[in-house]
């Protein structure tokens, strides 16, 4: 949860969600945000607790998802 303060604090516009089981089966939150933030939250990943960053979108049902690389 101190990602998520930080993230308010300096701003984001952000919802708190499970994480989704696409991403992964165990239980856990995800941090879901802007998609035009991916650069910003790139650079925050060396200053904030962030595990790693997911691009997901779902169109017409169909589900896709990528792990954003640096």
């Amino acid at each position: 949860m101190m990602t998520e303060s930080k993230l308010v604090s300096m701003g984001y516009d952000i919802k708190t969600i499970p994480t989704p089981r696409e991403i992964s089966e165990s239980c856990g939150l995800a941090i879901m945000l802007d998609p035009d933030k991916k650069d910003e939250m790139i650079a925050l990943k060396k200053e904030l607790p962030i595990a790693k960053i997911w691009s997901y979108l779902k169109v017409d049902g169909v589900i896709f998802v990528n792990e954003v690389k640096e």
